[in-house]
């Protein structure tokens, strides 16, 4: 039988039905055998598998919000100072949360 078919063995019913092994039985890979795994890719994988993980997983963003962020950033250009620190927002956001 070819690697990519396997017979169901869990539907008696459908015992000598193939189905495609990604169906069948989806092999989840364990966070260790993704890492073993990583020095067989070759560079152009390691670069596909670096740029998914990095990839957000929402859709992309509308042009509303495209032109809000970079308005924002326009803004943030102009005047640096007029942000405010990143822990500082942390702190603001927390404290917040905490009086709800």
């Amino acid at each position: 039988m070819p690697p990519q078919v396997r017979r169901s063995m869990n539907d008696r019913a459908n015992r000598d039905i193939e189905i495609p092994h990604r169906i069948a039985y989806p092999h989840l890979m364990s966070f260790a055998e993704i890492l073993e795994e990583i020095p067989n890719l070759s560079f152009a994988q390691r670069q596909e598998l670096v740029r998914r993980a990095i990839a957000p997983d929402e859709e992309d963003l509308t042009p509303e919000e495209n032109a809000l962020l970079d308005a924002r950033m326009e803004d943030f250009r102009r005047d640096p100072e007029a942000g405010i620190p990143l822990e500082q927002l942390r702190e603001h956001i927390a404290g917040r949360l905490s009086r709800q």
